[in-house]
């Protein structure tokens, strides 16, 4: 059985800064104009299979299986359902057969993913998609590239700046392809099968071999930069020229690397120094033909993903998240028997009054009561008493003056609205 640390477990005290991040990153999507689109954890394998395959460009089914997790249906033979591992496919071929001509769509998604890790055990991770469907122009690759920027400042990660590159088109990749399958040939012996089968698949491949030998000699194989035909080098200056205009901090790197090759043209990584060392919060670009080879009909499309888990940590060392906010809160107890109905009358009419309350289970004395509420935060405290509701009253404690009162029935949710009007003033 897979370790438990490789699931996610969000505790009240974690979740409340996932909330945080969610809410940050869903305000800058919506000042963009992104709808959020929600797809199934749980994915028709065969569709998904064969969409992976496309997008590992018709690599071995062995090496597509990889990042995937089955769900068994019943019968043991049958694995038909597949826990989902990305999203852009699932979102291609939901949209793209509908979308007609200049017809365009801003989408977003979030949750976890599933894969298997370099052990072969399962993997639950967090990420965030993003995709625009429909439009081939360089404002669009440009809208997309500034909006993971902004997502990422705005999360407190200042210091990001863009890993830029150019796959090129059609027209050009063809060449390079050809020149690295040559390369890879020539250097057949000195690769392992592993990285001389990934190359083979995928020339854009990034090599983090433990053979250093690997690594050198990928490092050697031929630049796209080289391959580029003259449309396709032009539009490369020109998103050079806008992110240079806009001010955004990027590096050209020609050796930028994807898993999937089905990127062409406009390509990026995010990327931050953590502890001297380079870490890639995210990427993306264009995949102009990804449609084509999915359902037989292209759409221009773009987009990027980020790594949610990393940048939690992330803004966990650098103390990014808000610190906990004392809510007003009020404490509720009771020192009598058969007191439930009144306890959960005056709950109830505090909760019409949009008042937090948080109820004692146990029948205690006072002093023990307030330690209580004062351990959890609140700032009044309503005891209820038999012999008190007997004249229609219950005491009202202060607990940030240190003050009490017993007040009747209908003076008590004004005088606790009182408390805490002065508490948020404070």
């Amino acid at each position: 059985m897979a370790s438990v640390t490789k699931f996610h477990n969000v505790l009240p005290e974690d979740a409340v800064n996932w909330r945080y991040l969610e809410h940050q990153t869903e305000e800058v999507l919506s000042l963009f104009n992104y709808q959020e689109m929600r797809l199934s954890v749980l994915q028709d394998y065969n569709q998904l299979s064969k969409g992976m395959k496309i997008a590992a460009a018709n690599a071995e089914s062995e090496q597509v299986k990889q990042p995937l997790i089955y769900v068994q249906t019943g019968n043991p033979t049958e694995t038909t359902i597949n826990l989902r591992p990305e999203g852009t496919i699932n979102v291609l071929m939901q949209l793209a057969p509908d979308l007609v001509k200049h017809q365009i769509k801003r989408i977003y998604y979030q949750g976890p993913m599933f894969r298997l890790d370099a052990q072969n055990q399962p993997l639950e991770f967090n990420q965030l998609g993003v995709e625009l469907l429909g439009s081939d122009s360089i404002l669009s690759e440009n809208e997309v590239i500034s909006l993971s920027l902004r997502i990422c400042q705005q999360l407190g990660l200042t210091d990001t700046w863009l890993d830029l590159s150019s796959f090129g088109c059609s027209s050009c990749q063809p060449a390079y392809f050809q020149a690295v399958q040559a390369f890879l040939e020539e250097h057949k012996d000195e690769f392992c099968q592993t990285c001389y089968s990934s190359l083979q698949t995928n020339p854009f491949q990034t090599i983090d071999c433990k053979n250093a030998a690997c690594r050198k000699l990928s490092a050697r194989r031929p630049l796209i930069n080289d391959y580029l035909c003259p449309s396709c080098k032009a539009n490369f200056e020109r998103v050079r020229k806008i992110q240079t205009n806009l001010g955004n901090h990027y590096q050209v790197n020609h050796r930028l690397g994807k898993s999937f090759a089905y990127y062409n043209e406009t390509v990026f990584n995010l990327m931050l120094s953590v502890d001297g060392k380079n870490v890639m919060l995210g990427g993306g670009g264009r995949y102009d033909y990804l449609s084509s080879r999915l359902i037989g009909k292209q759409i221009p499309a773009v987009g990027f993903y980020l790594n949610l888990d990393l940048i939690y940590n992330l803004m966990k060392k650098r103390d990014l998240f808000p610190a906990p906010q004392d809510h007003f809160r009020v404490y509720v107890c009771t020192q009598s028997e058969q007191m439930e109905i009144m306890l959960l009358q005056i709950i109830q009419d505090l909760h019409e009054k949009k008042i937090s309350t948080l109820v004692s289970s146990d029948l205690s004395d006072t002093d023990k009561e307030t330690a209580n509420a004062l351990h959890n935060n609140c700032q009044a405290m309503v005891i209820v008493r038999a012999d008190n509701i007997r004249e229609g009253k219950v005491l009202l404690k202060n607990l940030v003056k240190n003050n009490q009162k017993y007040l009747s029935l209908s003076e008590l949710v004004p005088a606790v609205e009182l408390i805490k009007k002065a508490v948020q003033q404070d």
